[in-house]
């Protein structure tokens, strides 16, 4: 009897099959062994160390946004994005991104990532909502503007230092020799500008009443700097009124905390006008176009104010 014969390609094919099988068993083993969690989320933390970039450039920037400085902002927008592809609902890193987009001149995405930050748990975030009002402010989008700068006013402050100081993006920026900064006294001084900006769309707006209603806030809140332009608003809302005696008062009152504003002696001078005493008029406004040739970047109040995302 002929002996039963294996043929060379069914010997391959048995052998693959063998091999096969094995591979199957391995892969199978592996799974019950490796955590893939753990596997994806070390290989996110390695993508993330990656792209970390030197922040001394963001935040030399934020200190004097009006200087000449060259920033390349796409560093910034690869990491930002990168931490938002894998954890979208980060509302810091949202706020941080759209700093970066804006000041790379993308407007726009920074409205939209801005907006997607406003609301946690329906409580208002103070950094959106500022940045927003600011945005419309230089936009002269008053409504808008003073929609925002409401909602920054109103919002919990207590929240905003939680969410920054449990943000890991935050504590990489302040950890950086050149963040000299305390998030309580730079929330006071923002939400000082939030003040006069809000008086500033108001005026546009021609909101006298609610002008009135601002200033006295910013004047009896202690915490809040820039007392002489919340005397001054009040001064023009009233002098809008019509009662110029009022006004009057505030504006002296704005003048003896700050005297080189050249916008109090213009209206102080157009109450004198008006009362027929040309000669004090006239010297007041002396003054007045003096002070305007110095160029004092402190005024108008309501020009200076930038992005901030701190």
């Amino acid at each position: 009897m002929n002996k039963p014969t294996i043929s060379f390609p069914g010997a391959i094919q048995w052998l693959l099959s063998r091999v096969a099988i094995i591979y199957v068993i391995v892969f199978i083993f592996c799974l019950t062994c490796v955590d893939l969690k753990m596997l994806d989320k070390r290989i996110k933390i390695r993508h993330l160390n990656d792209a970390i970039p030197d922040f001394s450039t963001l935040i030399n920037f934020s200190n004097a946004p009006h200087a000449q400085q060259a920033v390349d902002w796409k560093p910034y927008q690869i990491y930002f994005g990168l931490i938002l592809r894998y954890m979208p609902d980060d509302l810091v890193t949202r706020q941080f991104l759209a700093y970066v987009d804006f000041n790379a001149g993308q407007g726009q995405k920074a409205i939209d990532l801005y907006k997607g930050a406003e609301v946690l748990n329906g409580q208002e975030l103070f950094w959106s909502d500022y940045n927003l009002g600011v945005i419309y402010h230089q936009q002269a989008n008053w409504p808008m503007a003073a929609q925002y700068l409401f909602k920054a006013i109103s919002s919990n402050p207590q929240l905003m230092v939680i969410l920054m100081q449990n943000s890991t993006v935050y504590r990489q920026i302040s950890l950086n020799p050149y963040f000299k900064y305390s998030l309580k006294d730079e929330y006071n001084e923002a939400l000082s500008r939030v003040h006069i900006l809000l008086l500033s769309s108001l005026q546009h707006m021609k909101l006298y009443d609610k002008m009135i209603a601002i200033a006295n806030l910013g004047i009896s809140n202690q915490d809040l700097h820039y007392k002489d332009a919340y005397y001054y608003y009040a001064g023009i809302a009233f002098f809008e009124a019509g009662q110029v005696d009022k006004a009057f008062a505030l504006f002296q009152k704005s003048l003896s905390l700050e005297k080189d504003n050249p916008e109090v002696y213009f209206y102080m001078a157009n109450i004198y006008q008006k009362a027929g005493q040309a000669n004090q008029a006239r010297e007041l406004m002396k003054i007045a176009y003096a002070l305007y040739q110095k160029n004092d970047p402190r005024f108008p109040y309501d020009k200076q104010e930038e992005l901030r995302f701190f």
